[in-house]
């Protein structure tokens, strides 16, 4: 009986009873709360999270994701959701990104933890962008957080903020973390002069999460409809992991790194012909990655600190292990 009344739905709002009494609500009443899907002046006003904020801890509204290969910056770590509006859905369109309906949030937390050898001695939060989808449209906005870590306000500011931590080596380390101004934000989301997100694309979310694969639990709570057998849907390679091949893995990290401004409609298509094409999709040929592979080479080994790197927005210290990926990649060709 106990079974039956955790797998029901006593107040008809979506969640189990089970679930409901997991997450501190009342399974009979229908007190789910949805995010707001405005650029209210602080980030708790929006209802992502509940309780204290600097947990990230999320409303059953608002899902936590994450991707097979992650966009570098700076070494950070990042909290990634999306909140859909009440009865909505994302939809699957083929193996590149999702379509979402209107009043859809999209947050990204940046943060560095104080030692990554343990996590429980806490982190440094730093900004937590959005996008928000209004009337078909994406807008864009950033959230930075304060000293205190108990709020991000809305800003245009881009401050500069100086970050220590420990690796996993026991090494110190330390950045002068550049928030980009929201403007900056167009530079990688815009294609076709469209902003669009980059993330959350179906070969990108297609991996196990807590012995599940992510898709799947997305189908499973309703959020995602229209898409094929898992089976059938291509996963994006994992650029870290050694059993993909150095090609898939590098295509892969090109992909969520560089292709966002080096593809058609994108911030450099256009000013040459045959400019590279970075997307994972695209063949070799067609990519003219050869081509250019002696100035892709040039671009990803120069530092910030020094000219215009790879990727163009978002960092201040090479990503080492990205540029030799990158380097023993062009070596083999």
């Amino acid at each position: 009986a106990s079974t039956i009344w955790s797998n029901s739905d006593c107040d008809g709002d979506g969640f189990s009873n089970g679930d409901e009494v997991a997450s501190s609500t009342n399974p009979y009443i229908d007190d789910t709360v949805y995010a707001v899907a405005d650029f209210l002046p602080k980030l708790s006003e929006l209802q992502l999270f509940k309780g204290n904020l600097a947990d990230l801890a999320t409303n059953p509204t608002t899902h936590e994701y994450s991707l097979v290969t992650p966009l570098y910056s700076d070494y950070a770590y990042k909290f990634r959701t999306i909140s859909l509006p009440e009865g909505g859905q994302m939809i699957y369109n083929g193996e590149g990104l999702l379509e979402f309906p209107d009043s859809t949030v999209i947050s990204k937390t940046f943060y560095y933890l104080n030692d990554e050898r343990n996590p429980s001695l806490g982190k440094k939060l730093i900004e937590t962008r959005l996008l928000i989808k209004t009337n078909g449209a994406w807008q864009m906005g950033n959230y930075l957080w304060d000293e205190e870590q108990t709020e991000a306000v809305l800003s245009n500011d881009a401050p500069v903020v100086t970050v220590d931590w420990i690796d996993m080596d026991g090494n110190s380390r330390s950045v002068d973390y550049k928030v980009p101004f929201s403007i900056n934000c167009t530079q990688c989301h815009n294609v076709n002069d469209t902003s669009i997100p980059i993330g959350p694309k179906a070969r990108n979310l297609n991996r196990m999460v807590e012995g599940k694969n992510q898709l799947q639990l997305f189908i499973e709570k309703g959020l995602l409809v229209d898409a094929p057998e898992l089976s059938q849907i291509e996963m994006l390679p994992d650029w870290s992991d050694n059993a993909f091949t150095l090609e898939e893995r590098t295509r892969a990290y090109m992909d969520v790194n560089c292709a966002h401004c080096h593809q058609p409609g994108g911030l450099h298509s256009s000013s040459v012909p045959n400019r590279p094409d970075l997307r994972f999709e695209t063949s070799f040929n067609e990519s003219h990655i050869f081509e250019f592979r002696e100035d892709i080479r040039n671009r990803v080994e120069t530092s910030p600190a020094f000219g215009p790197s790879m990727p163009l927005t978002g960092i201040t210290q090479l990503h080492t292990e990205g540029v030799q990926l990158i380097h023993d990649y062009i070596d083999s060709l």
